[in-house]
């Protein structure tokens, strides 16, 4: 139980990192923003089960990337 807590601790600390990452990429042009911002929304989906409903329940994610995810047997593997 200690260990899955940690696990999820890190990545919730890593997904910060990248989105934090991402927007650092929106202030210089020079630096991708793409995929930090994927990465990190990876992790904190993987991360909280909270954060993860949130973002399967908004429309956005619904309208486009539903299909999208169901499509890509690695995508359907990381995000569940």
């Amino acid at each position: 139980m200690k260990l899955r807590y940690i696990y999820q601790s890190v990545l919730f600390i890593i997904g910060l990192f990248f989105i934090l990452l991402e927007f650092v990429g929106l202030l210089l042009p020079i630096a991708p923003q793409v995929p930090f911002f994927i990465i990190g929304a990876i992790c904190l989906m993987k991360s909280s089960n909270r954060i993860r409903d949130w973002v399967k329940q908004h429309a956005l994610y619904k309208k486009h990337r539903q299909k999208f995810i169901e499509k890509s047997k690695l995508l359907k593997r990381i995000l569940g």
